[in-house]
């Protein structure tokens, strides 16, 4: 399946894909309307961006009382906005906290731009990727444990 992909050593935490992903889906550039989120952690010096990794077990849909929540061929989240009661329940069961509520009061999550994500076109450092994988090699925290031990910082 194809995936998007971080290189975190290259995210300059520009914010950029954030602005290219909330124009592109709401028409304006607002990072809370976004489907990506840089985390930036100022104490360390990172920026890291976090989206929907597209679990194989997907806790999100999973735990929606409605059902609301389902997959799309391309294995991408979708929501049926009809049967979704707003209730965020699918936002505390991500693990990685890739969903947010929209202004619509339901949630919004990256679709990866029907295979063409806007974000890996535009990011300028080169930091994402959309690539063939199987399955992600390391999880966003494990990621950032990586990049401060190489630069010998010990929390």
């Amino acid at each position: 399946m194809k995936r998007l992909l971080v290189r975190a050593e290259s995210c300059a935490g520009c914010r950029f894909c954030e602005m290219v992903c909330s124009f592109s889906h709401e028409g304006r550039f607002s990072p809370s309307l976004s489907r990506i989120t840089v985390i930036k952690e100022d104490r360390f010096g990172f920026d890291y961006p976090i989206f929907c990794r597209l679990c194989e077990s997907c806790p999100p849909a999973d735990s929606c009382p409605s059902r609301a929540l389902g997959r799309s061929p391309e294995g991408t989240l979708m929501l049926d906005e009809e049967a979704c009661s707003g209730c965020g329940t699918c936002l505390k069961a991500c693990p990685h906290t890739a969903l947010k509520i929209g202004e619509a009061s339901k949630p919004i999550f990256c679709d990866l731009c029907g295979g063409r994500p806007r974000c890996v076109e535009r990011c300028p450092t080169g930091a994402l990727s959309y690539e063939e994988v199987e399955e992600f090699d390391e999880k966003p925290i494990e990621a950032l444990k990586r990049l401060m031990e190489r630069w010998g910082i010990h929390a």
